[in-house]
């Protein structure tokens, strides 16, 4: 574990990699045994481990320098030794000590046919209106749900109690995205249906979409070179994914899928541990913490154990906004916030 508190993994691939406490499940690349610390995997590298002196800590160096794995997700040589060269031994039960957990709900094996969208206004913004009332149109026999603040809350209570709520409530306020992107796990989980960011609609039947046998529904961005999202979803921190991070203003699932349940206990585990040094404020910390990075990254680790598809979200008329550039819509915009995300 490196002195700021992520864990250098070795991915199944044999890929090297870093991530948060809560994610670290594939082969450690480093192991530790009463002969010392040694490497688990093969790698062309002559590896030199020395302990720090008056220090619990050890530097991994080769003739290229010092090893190094930085909170934002890069792992390189440095020719200095810093607080990112830095690592301390952990055991991977100690670990699971750390993580945060809630009680499994009974998986569904069928999306249901109920839309769901929030934002914090009582009633449903002018501006997405046109947008809500296209969506129920299109969809014809589906049930449609606004959860504004106070249903929200109330919700995450009734279903989730006292103690998720704490975490929930421990979100800035100023970061109303986070607490969207904590509720629409939470309900997908819990009522399963189709969930979609208020800006975002769909220009067909969403039972156009589905299959009888589907389960859990992921789509990723066109971000290449000359495509329509060129150079989205493609942070350091998700940079082991292929093609990105996995779209999350839309979320297709069944009832108590396990992706879901996964997500949420890595967010709580986040959410408890944060720190403005460890997760930074602003657009990043919401993209680590409560959004895409945490959501990608707690799926994709998974990924290959539950039922799922990928779809291509442009082909099957998924839209990410109707409004043109959201972030003008949204007059407090969290991209703008430099305020801590967690009270």
């Amino acid at each position: 574990m490196t002195s700021f508190g992520t864990i250098l993994n070795c991915s199944d691939l044999g890929l090297l990699y870093h991530a948060y406490p809560e994610e670290a499940y594939p082969k450690l690349l480093f192991k530790y045994d009463k002969k010392g610390i040694y490497c688990s995997v093969n790698t062309k590298e002559i590896l030199r481990i020395r302990k720090l002196e008056n220090e619990d800590f050890y530097t991994i160096s080769s003739d290229q320098g010092f090893l190094c794995a930085d909170i934002g997700g890069s792992i390189g040589w440095r020719p200095h030794c810093l607080a990112f060269e830095k690592f301390r031994i952990v055991s991977l039960s100690n670990l699971e000590h750390q993580k945060e957990k809630f009680g499994a709900k009974k998986e569904h094996f069928l999306i249901n046919k109920t839309i769901h969208q929030t934002h914090d206004n009582d009633e449903i913004p002018e501006e997405f209106q046109n947008n809500v009332e296209k969506l129920i149109k299109n969809n014809q026999g589906w049930n449609y749900i606004y959860w504004n603040a106070k249903k929200r809350h109330d919700f995450i209570y009734d279903y989730y109690g006292w103690n998720i709520l704490k975490y929930y409530l421990s979100i800035n306020p100023k970061y109303g995205a986070a607490r969207a992107d904590f509720f629409r796990y939470l309900c997908i989980y819990q009522l399963g249906g189709v969930y979609l960011d208020l800006k975002s609609g769909c220009n067909v039947p969403l039972s156009s979409i589905l299959r009888a046998d589907d389960q859990y529904i992921l789509s990723q961005w066109h971000n290449g070179i000359g495509e329509s999202a060129e150079g989205y979803g493609l942070g350091s921190e998700i940079s082991i994914v292929p093609k990105g991070e996995y779209q999350q203003w839309h979320i297709i699932a069944a009832a108590g899928h396990p992706f879901l349940k996964h997500v949420i206990n890595n967010m709580l585990t986040r959410i408890s541990k944060y720190s403005e040094s460890f997760y930074g404020t602003g657009k990043l910390s919401v993209l680590r913490v409560t959004g895409p990075y945490v959501y990608t990254m707690s799926i994709y680790e998974i990924l290959n154990k539950h039922q799922h598809r990928f779809i291509d979200y442009e082909k099957e008329g998924l839209l990410y906004s109707t409004v043109g550039d959201h972030t003008k819509v949204f007059k407090n915009h969290y991209s703008k916030e430099t305020l801590p995300l967690i009270l």
